[in-house]
């Protein structure tokens, strides 16, 4: 925890989150954010944003999850600002204003993880490193962007000198299918060359409001985020393709095949009731992993930093006492 965050009463409460939004957060972040694209290695347009503390102790790179986008974290953002950091944002392909699917832009397409990886290597070398004004850098990412992050930190082991992992996707949920009749439905997704349809229970944005089964707790927070994503296409990437299925399958077994390479001091955050990634693939990283401490909060869905409000001022707690520590 930043030492002035108890003092200044920094945390936002479920009912003064559309007010402190409204009056004290989007200012601010409309005043300091700057915007930046880049080219990623095959030609894609890669959209990313920053805040540049003057006073910065470290940069924190965030790797979103998803179907998400910048509007989820400008409360995050905020609060690792006022804490002496400054935040750097990339927009995974296929999600907020970076390319999407050209077939579908509701839909997220990607061949194999490593894209990602890719263009997150790319970020960090063209963008972080040169606009952080120490060097020191932080990552955070939250569950698809937890397996990217992953991924980065095996192949990349000395960028970071802490990560934060927000139930990671170190392995998905697959819901009611059995693993051998996921397997067998990839298979013939490429047999039948539905690399860019939509998996079973996936589609596009329907305009709909979901909340109740939703990964969020709070209300305030996933009204604020629908309702961006209502107001703006580029934040309306919805569901995964079977070629996106097939890749996140794939990267679960590279991370787990390279779990043991991974040194980089990790704090890992898993939710007690999480739907949508398997707590055993966490706990098996955990175990795996050479310098990785483990929090659980029971009570929370899969969006810990939407959960209530008291889980949610003991996750922020223990983020950034592990950043600051």
């Amino acid at each position: 925890m930043c030492q002035t965050w108890r003092e200044k009463n920094f945390l936002i409460n479920e009912e003064d989150f559309e007010t402190k939004m409204q009056e004290t957060v989007l200012p601010l972040l409309k005043a300091d954010i700057r915007e930046e694209y880049f080219t990623s290695r095959d030609g894609s347009r890669i959209h990313t944003e920053y805040m540049i503390n003057q006073e910065e102790k470290a940069a924190i790179v965030i790797s979103h999850g998803f179907c998400e986008f910048a509007g989820k974290y400008h409360e995050m953002m905020y609060y690792m600002y006022k804490c002496g950091y400054s935040v750097f944002f990339i927009d995974h392909r296929g999600h907020g204003y970076s390319d999407k699917c050209d077939v579908d832009p509701d839909m997220v397409y990607v061949k194999s993880f490593q894209e990602y990886v890719d263009d997150f290597a790319d970020f960090i070398e063209h963008i972080v490193k040169k606009r952080s004004r120490t060097g020191k850098l932080y990552l955070f990412a939250h569950s698809m962007g937890g397996a990217i992050a992953a991924m980065y930190l095996e192949q990349f082991p000395d960028t970071f000198e802490k990560a934060v992992l927000s139930s990671p996707m170190i392995e998905m949920r697959y819901g009611s299918y059995s693993m051998i009749a996921v397997r067998v439905l990839m298979l013939l997704s490429v047999v039948l060359h539905w690399q860019k349809k939509y998996m079973p229970g996936q589609h596009g944005f329907d305009n709909v409001n979901v909340y109740e089964t939703s990964s969020a707790i709070s209300r305030s927070r996933y009204e604020y985020a629908f309702a961006l994503r209502q107001s703006d296409k580029h934040f309306q990437t919805y569901g995964g393709s079977y070629s996106w299925g097939r890749a996140g399958m794939a990267a679960s077994a590279y991370i787990k095949k390279h779990t043991g390479d991974i040194r980089t001091p990790i704090l890992l955050l898993q939710a007690g009731n999480d739907s949508l990634v398997r707590p055993e693939a966490q706990d098996y990283f955990v175990k795996h992993t050479a310098n990785t401490s483990f929090i659980r909060y029971e009570d929370s869905k899969h969006e810990i930093f939407n959960a209530g409000d008291e889980t949610r001022y003991r996750y922020y707690d223990d983020v950034f006492t592990f950043f600051n520590a």
